[in-house]
C-alpha cells in the first residue's frame, strides 16, 4: 500500500476514532475506519475425520438422509475485514465480535486454488462441495492451520490474495521498525491493540483446554494400566 493511500486511510480513519472506539471490534466500528479490504466470502468447516475417510463413506455422510447431521463439508457465510495487522471474520457487518482468533497477518501464507487443481492432497473433496456460483478458492495458512475461502471467480481470490499480502509485507516492516516514516491511522493502532488482546485471550483459552485435556488422558492412561480396584471382603 503506496504511503499516499495510506496517509488518505489515516486521516479518514481518524475523523471517526472516537465514535467507531465505542464499537469495540465490532463489524460496524472496523468498517468504519477505512479498511485495507473487506467482502463476503464462503468459508469451508470440514469434521476432523472427514478427509481421512474413504471415497465410498465420504459420499455415504454426504447423502440427503444424512447431511442434516452435518458429518459433511459445509460452507458457512463470512464477512473478512483486514484492517492493520489482523483480518477478521465476521457472521455479517452487524455481529458485534469477531468469529474465533483475528489472523495476524506477520504470519501468514495465501494461495490460490481453481476449480480442478489436483494438488490440494487430501482437500480435493473441497470441489465436489464447491458452493453454487463459487468456481475458486483462496488459502490462509498460520501456525500449522489453513482455513478455506471459496469466492465467485479468480479475479476476487486474486484480490484478496493481493491485498493480504500487501498487508502481511507491511505489518513484518512495522514490526521491524522501518515504517516510521509512513503515516498509520490511530484507530487502526487501536484495533491491533484489541486485536492482539483477543488473540493472547484465545490462546489462554485453548492453552488451558489442550492442559485439561492431556490431564485426562493421563488419568485415563493410569486408570487403565492399573487395572480395577481391588474388592473388599464383603465385596
Amino acid at each position: 500500500m503506496s504511503t499516499v493511500e495510506l496517509r488518505r486511510r489515516s486521516n479518514a480513519a481518524s475523523s471517526s476514532t472516537s465514535s467507531t472506539r465505542r464499537g469495540g471490534l465490532s463489524a460496524k466500528a472496523l468498517l468504519e475506519s477505512s479498511p485495507s479490504h473487506d467482502g463476503i466470502v464462503l468459508k469451508l468447516h470440514v469434521p476432523a475425520l472427514y478427509p481421512f475417510l474413504p471415497t465410498c463413506l465420504q459420499r455415504l455422510l454426504a447423502s440427503q438422509w444424512l447431511n442434516v447431521l452435518h458429518l459433511s463439508p459445509r460452507w458457512a457465510e463470512r464477512h473478512l475485514i483486514l484492517l492493520g495487522k489482523y483480518c477478521y471474520r465476521f457472521t455479517d457487518t452487524s455481529a458485534s465480535s469477531p468469529k474465533g482468533s483475528p489472523v495476524p497477518m506477520e504470519a501468514i501464507n495465501v494461495r490460490i486454488y481453481d476449480r480442478g487443481d489436483d494438488d490440494l492432497d487430501d482437500m480435493r473433496f473441497i470441489w465436489d462441495y464447491l458452493p453454487p456460483g463459487c468456481s475458486a478458492v483462496f488459502t490462509v495458512s498460520t501456525f500449522g492451520k489453513t482455513q478455506y475461502f471459496a469466492v465467485s471467480a479468480r479475479e476476487e481470490a486474486t484480490t484478496w490474495i493481493n491485498s493480504l499480502r500487501e498487508a502481511r509485507q507491511a505489518a513484518i516492516t512495522r514490526s521491524m521498525g522501518h515504517a516510521s516514516h509512513v503515516p498509520y491511522p490511530k484507530s487502526w493502532e487501536y484495533y491491533d491493540a484489541l486485536g492482539t488482546s483477543l488473540v493472547n485471550q484465545k490462546n489462554r483459552i485453548r492453552n488451558r483446554l489442550e492442559e485439561s485435556n492431556m490431564k485426562q488422558m493421563e488419568m485415563s492412561s493410569f486408570s487403565d494400566a492399573a487395572g480395577p480396584m481391588p474388592r473388599g471382603y464383603y465385596g
